[in-house]
């Protein structure tokens, strides 16, 4: 079974009781009942990709957000454990170690994360993103993918190198296209996310002059936000993890190779990708 710690029941408690009371008294009902049950996850949460800012929205929008979280709590259960089933060999990781699985409402930042609970390497799993059972699983497979691939790096990953970035994205989205196959094509970048509908098709329209922004810029400090990040490329978001999907197929690795390589190894093997040109990035196919 996979180590999981579902938070789901102290959010209903939370629910339960702020569900009568007033925003600005919700927030604190939300201190004390959700946050005060699981303080060893929130300290970690907060010091990882999420933030007490959001608390306000999501008191706000409790209702929409307590029947988001009671129909992806099942499915992204399931997926934790298919997910945890089929990863160690595809990827060939001794399965003994594995990470935690945090099961929670976040506060609108972030989709999923992967950060440290105490001394445990944990995935958190945020409910109030759900957008369709088909594109939480790719996303429990992603962010899965990456807490595997830092156990098996022994390290924890940069945060502020774009090629390494650009490696480690990749990875995962081969492992979840691997893991579920035959998805939509937009669902492994953007996990059921409505409004995307020609993001993908303006990636492929623009892939050579994303490519040459992107290696002209990658030693950039702001790269790593623009391309992963909240900021846009003439208004599209996210288009690294094109960029990363691509770059990463055009190594040609299977994913064991991939992930048994360094830091150094993975950021090398996409200058090494960008610099030898990248025609035939456009058509290369899944591992």
């Amino acid at each position: 079974m996979p180590h999981m710690l579902d938070t789901m029941a102290g959010f209903e408690t939370f629910a339960r009781k702020a569900a009568l009371e007033t925003p600005f008294m919700r927030e604190s009902v939300w201190k004390e009942k959700y946050e005060g049950a699981y303080p060893d996850v929130f300290e970690a949460f907060y010091a990882t990709h999420g933030s007490p800012s959001g608390r306000a929205a999501i008191v706000r929008e409790l209702a929409r957000v307590r029947q988001k979280a009671e129909e992806a709590a099942p499915v992204v259960r399931d997926a934790i454990k298919t997910v945890e089933a089929g990863l160690p060999d595809l990827l060939a990781l001794p399965a003994e170690r594995t990470p935690l699985h945090v099961v929670m409402v976040g506060t609108f930042t972030t989709n999923a994360a992967v950060g440290r609970v105490n001394d445990e390497l944990a995935v958190f799993h945020c409910l109030e993103w759900f957008q369709s059972a088909e594109g939480a699983r790719i996303l429990v497979a992603h962010e899965t993918t990456h807490a595997w691939h830092e156990l098996a790096l022994g390290t924890p990953f940069p945060n502020d190198d774009a090629a390494w970035m650009a490696f480690s994205e990749g990875v995962a989205i081969a492992a979840s296209r691997a893991l579920f196959p035959g998805c939509p094509e937009l669902d492994y970048f953007w996990y059921g996310h409505g409004e995307v509908e020609n993001w993908l098709q303006w990636c492929t329209d623009n892939h050579q002059d994303l490519l040459a922004h992107f290696g002209a810029s990658i030693d950039v400090p702001e790269t790593v936000e623009t391309y992963f990040g909240g900021g846009m490329i003439q208004g599209q978001w996210r288009v690294g993890f094109y960029l990363a999907d691509q770059l990463v197929r055009s190594l040609d690795l299977p994913l064991p190779t991939l992930v048994s390589m360094s830091v150094d190894e993975g950021r090398a093997a996409i200058r090494r990708a960008l610099s030898e040109g990248t025609e035939g990035l456009r058509t290369a196919g899944p591992h």
